[in-house]
């Protein structure tokens, strides 16, 4: 145990830790430090979650003055935890006071806490007992993490934080340091800053369609690796954490619906097609899909509608968590580049918004890609790539606003930037690249 405990508290030695590029939500996670609530950070597998750890451990250190002996960090992927006994929680944290005997507050960091049967109960045990005298971390690669568990046994004791594979400003520092984008420069300014770059810009956004967001991959090289770990990673989901959790008997189905959905990405579905598709039944595609999204896979978007009623007998659509990740699994290979522009916009959306929908009018077809709710106010937004813009992108604006009192319409091109009106409709026109 001892040995296992110095393995993963490299800090102790006063170790040089790689804490990678600094993340985004970091600031936010950050200010959760001075209250009680266990924080609790999820998030699909690969996305940097224990990258994020390093990134606050290293600021408790750097910039708090905590002794780095009063932090004890463990990641429950490691093999040795395979067979152990549920209480090796508290065997852990007993063996390290024993091992430091840390004075004053401790800050537990616990990776992947899934992994280990009834965590729950020692979490609240913990925070119950020892109060202020602890600060507790924990991330889970599963949002049923939350639903559940935590909901559960941990009500009123949590707070929590989503992390995504690398946002575009991220990917960007590890180009170059001429990207980095300080203060709160507006879009105009960015724009103007970045004029003479934005073809380059644009080449780099584009390569990420086939090539990732996720951390590690962004440093791979060679296309065929990529896709190969890529893949690996859909299966090590599949196989390793949706399967065996929620004790799937049927393992080709969800398998095929899977690269189903990484095939059709950004269309519309219904669950009698989806059934229909793998040969399945709607009940079962349901609750398979369920688990996609937990497991940060794909996401469904719902139909904007004021009746709840009306809104649940809509189609979906459905999105996926990384362009990359879509290129590796799919069973289409056609460039299709918008749908990775749309898919990319969605990501972006999905980072600040919960609750995504889209729209349609039911006589004309007309779309709108993306609605998103701000204080009961919807934006309208809508993904063409192309500076030719489709006379329907904007008949979709009109439309909508017919239907509900917009706050702002959003239309993004590949390169323009204007502000337009249409049938007495304001639209943004944005590129794809300022708006990401």
């Amino acid at each position: 145990m001892k040995d296992l405990l110095l393995k993963h508290n490299r800090h102790w030695e006063d170790a040089d830790i790689d804490t990678g590029i600094e993340r985004e939500n970091l600031g936010f996670i950050l200010k959760s430090l001075d209250i009680k609530q266990i924080t609790a950070i999820t998030g699909g597998r690969r996305t940097g979650k224990s990258f994020l750890f390093r990134q606050i451990i290293n600021y408790l250190i750097q910039s708090r003055g905590v002794n780095p002996e009063n932090i004890i960090q463990i990641n429950f992927e490691d093999p040795f935890f395979i067979s152990q006994s549920e209480d090796v929680l508290e065997t852990l944290f007993s063996r390290y006071l024993e091992l430091l005997n840390p004075q004053g507050k401790i800050y537990i960091f616990f990776d992947e806490i899934q992994n280990m049967d009834k965590w729950q109960f020692w979490l609240r045990t913990t925070y119950d007992l020892k109060g202020d005298a602890v600060k507790i971390f924990i991330t889970g690669s599963n949002s049923e993490l939350l639903s559940v568990e935590l909901g559960t046994h941990l009500t009123g004791r949590v707070i929590s934080y989503e992390n995504f594979p690398f946002s575009y400003r991220e990917y960007f520092k590890t180009i170059s340091d001429e990207y980095q984008i300080e203060g709160n420069e507006d879009a105009a300014q960015l724009y103007k800053r970045f004029f003479s770059k934005k073809e380059e810009i644009l080449h780099h956004i584009e390569h990420t369609f086939s090539g990732s967001l996720y951390p590690e991959i962004i440093k791979i090289k060679d296309a065929r690796l990529k896709k190969d770990i890529l893949e690996q990673y859909l299966e090590n989901v599949l196989f390793k954490d949706i399967i065996p959790r929620f004790s799937i008997r049927n393992s080709k189905t969800i398998e095929q619906l899977t690269y189903y959905l990484s095939t059709n990405f950004t269309s519309q579905f219904s669950l009698r097609k989806l059934a229909e598709a793998v040969g399945s039944n709607e009940n079962t595609i349901k609750e398979y899909l369920s688990y996609l999204e937990k497991a940060y896979l794909f996401f469904s978007v719902g139909f904007y509608e004021y009746s709840l009623k009306k809104q649940f007998k809509r189609n979906r659509k459905i999105y996926c968590i990384d362009n990359g990740l879509r290129d590796a699994t799919a069973w289409s290979f056609s460039k299709d580049e918008g749908r990775y522009a749309e898919n990319a916009v969605f990501v972006k959306l999905r980072r600040t918004h919960k609750k995504i929908y889209y729209w349609q009018e039911d006589k004309t077809n007309k779309e709108i890609d993306f609605v998103v709710v701000e204080k009961n106010r919807p934006t309208a937004v809508n993904v063409t790539y192309t500076d030719e813009i489709p006379e329907r992108e904007f008949e979709g604006f009109s439309a909508f606003s017919n239907y509900a009192k917009v706050t702002k319409n959003i239309l993004i091109s590949k390169n323009r930037f204007e502000t337009i009106e249409y049938e007495g409709v304001e639209i943004e026109i944005v590129p794809l690249w300022l708006f990401l």
